[in-house]
Formats: C-alpha cells, sequence, structure tokens
C-alpha cells in the first residue's frame, strides 16, 4: 500500500493524504473530518509508512543521537532516560551510544551516527573533543550535556558546580572541620575545575590555607587500587584529617570500601561531602552531605532545546542554561 494508493480510494490527493499522515493537517487547513477519515483508513488497513522516504521528503528523521561518557554510570543511565522520556513527547527515536571517555570512539560514532541521518546531538563531550564546533558551523544541532567546553557558545545545561561545592565545603567548615581533603578525578573537565574553585573559594572565604595535601585527583575512578594508592597516601600525609569532598559519587563507594578495610570510616560519613549520590548512600552514609542534581530535569531541558533547534532553527538566549542542584545539609 502506498500514498497514492490511499489517496484514490479515498477521494483525496496524495499530498493531502501525506499532510495528514505527518502531522500537518491542522496547518495546511484540512478539515478535522477529512484528517479523521485518513486516520480511520491507515489504521484499519495497518498501514506503516516508509519512514526513510518521509523523512527525506521533510527533511527531518525525528532520530536524535545521544553521546554519554558511560551507561554503566547511573548518573549517565538516568540522563538517558530523561531525554528519551521527553523525546517521546515530541515523537523522536534517541539513538544512545557511549563514547566511554575516549576521543577515537566519540568520532566514530558521531561518524556512524550521522550516515544514519539524525537531525542532531546531545553529548556529554570527551575532554578536548575536536569535531564539536565544526559541526555547529557546519549548521548541525548540538547541546551539551554536564560538560561545557571552555570558550564555546555552544549551547550546555548543567548545574551550579561551583556554588554547590562552595555551600558543601563551607558545611564542613561550619561543623569544625579543618584539614578537608578534595577528591577528584578528570581533574581537566571544566565542570571538576569548577568544583575545585568552589573548595577553594569556601577556604578562603574561612581562612583555612589550601594544602596541596589535601588535594587529590585519581586518573581512572574505575581502578579501585588507584583509587586505594592515593587514600593511603592521603592518610600518610594527612593523619589527622577531619574531612573529605567529594567532586563526583563515583569515588565514595572505593573511598567507603577502602577506609572500613583500614577503620578509619568515618560515622556515616558526617565529615564527608559529595556532588550528587547514589540510592545506596543513604544506608551506608546516611550522615553525609549532597549536592542532589536534578537529572530529569538536565536531560528535558536538553532535549527540549534540541527540538528548539531542529524544528524552529532557535538557539537558545544563553548559551548556559543552569540548574540548581537540591543540597541535603546534614
Amino acid at each position: 500500500m502506498s500514498l497514492g494508493s490511499i489517496a484514490e480510494d479515498l477521494g483525496l490527493s496524495k499530498a493531502t493524504v501525506s499532510w495528514v499522515l505527518s502531522g500537518q493537517g491542522d496547518s495546511r487547513r484540512i478539515s478535522p473530518a477529512t484528517q479523521k477519515k485518513v486516520r480511520d483508513y491507515v489504521r484499519e488497513h495497518n498501514y506503516q509508512p516508509n519512514m526513510l522516504a518521509r523523512s527525506l521528503s521533510l527533511g527531518v528523521t525525528k532520530t536524535v543521537g545521544l553521546l554519554i561518557s558511560s551507561l554503566a554510570d547511573p548518573f549517565y543511565s538516568s540522563i538517558a532516560k530523561s531525554v528519551v522520556e521527553e523525546a517521546e513527547k515530541y515523537g523522536y527515536t534517541v539513538m544512545i551510544s557511549s563514547s566511554e571517555s575516549d576521543h577515537d570512539r566519540e568520532a566514530a560514532l558521531v561518524d556512524s551516527l550521522n550516515r544514519r541521518r539524525v537531525d542532531g546531538f546531545i553529548v556529554t563531550p570527551t575532554e578536548g573533543a575536536a569535531w564539536l564546533d565544526e559541526y555547529v558551523a557546519g549548521g548541525g544541532n548540538l547541546i551539551l550535556v554536564d560538560r561545557p567546553v571552555p570558550g564555546s557558545s555552544i549551547p550546555y545545561v548543567g548545574v551550579d558546580n561551583e556554588q554547590s561545592s562552595y555551600r558543601l565545603v563551607s558545611h564542613l567548615i561550619g561543623k569544625g572541620c579543618r584539614k578537608i581533603a578534595i577528591f577528584t578525578t578528570a581533574h581537566n573537565l571544566v565542570n571538576m575545575q569548577a568544583r575545585h574553585e568552589g573548595y577553594l573559594r569556601a577556604l578562603k572565604d574561612a581562612g583555612i590555607e589550601p594544602d596541596e595535601k589535601l588535594i587529590r585527583n585519581v586518573a581512572s575512578a574505575a581502578d579501585q587500587q588507584m583509587i586505594e594508592t592515593e587514600l593511603s597516601a592521603l592518610l600518610a600525609d594527612v593523619p589527622d584529617l577531619d574531612g573529605i569532598f567529594f567532586t563526583t559519587h563515583v569515588l565514595v563507594v572505593p573511598t567507603y570500601v577502602y577506609f572500613s578495610k583500614v577503620d578509619k570510616m568515618d560515622e556515616g560519613g558526617n565529615r564527608w561531602a559529595c556532588i550528587h549520590s547514589l540510592p545506596e548512600f543513604e544506608i551506608l552514609l546516611p550522615r553525609m552531605s549532597i549536592a542532589q542534581m536534578n537529572i530529569a530535569r538536565v536531560g528535558a531541558s536538553a532535549m527540549d532545546m534540541l527540538v528548539a533547534q531542529i524544528e524552529q532553527g532557535i538557539a537558545p538566549k544563553e548559551s548556559k542554561y543552569i540548574i540548581e542542584c537540591e543540597m541535603k545539609l546534614r
């Protein structure tokens, strides 16, 4: 069955049938009765349109690419879930891939998805990703999430990294902590740098001199041995450590495991603070202070902005859309 045969059976033009099936019936001023007649017919005959042909004629595929850092991380899988749920409201399909923070893998995925004629991308970019500005300059639709690109005007949706970090560290200081370690990873990323700046600002405002021995960065947050080596050195260098600020939730459980083994576990995380959390933290570390990211809003906002770009050519008024974290100060 084709559009032509449907039009012939209904006594309508092929264009009228096409406009109704593509959702343009109202804008083309086609009567509700005619629209209903077309929809009833295709439903009764189980008509499945040729989506590729339709996408070529309309100039859009109603498909977008989502490139996240790791599907194994609940944070990014939750972003994917919110993007997909919002996309469905607009009738879009999301093709999800994971870069695993690898430049070459990311570039290959972008090339593959472009060949499938996606209408745009939502991306948590790898460090120094070179394709972004070129893609946008060529007319591509693109929204960044979680990680902005320094000096770029590419629209970005994220959280208030610096201010949330400042508030968490200030809270630890208010509890009497003076030797607060910052435990981080991927320090060169802009969002991680902002969290570090919030840490330093909190110390400065409290009159506490930063100590390089308290600043700890691990190259891989997935390497338990590397994390334990760094924590062992931290405890050796600062035996009177009295607080820890984690720039990311992925470092918390490995630290909990190690501190439990060496009998240095802080009671319920009373003097620990972290950007974002996982459900198990409420059981393991009920007293840890958290800056909880609104993941659902981050993902949905990114999809809203991308659809506006694709369908209306609307660029956001601000290149950065910052969403406040929910502070859980304990």
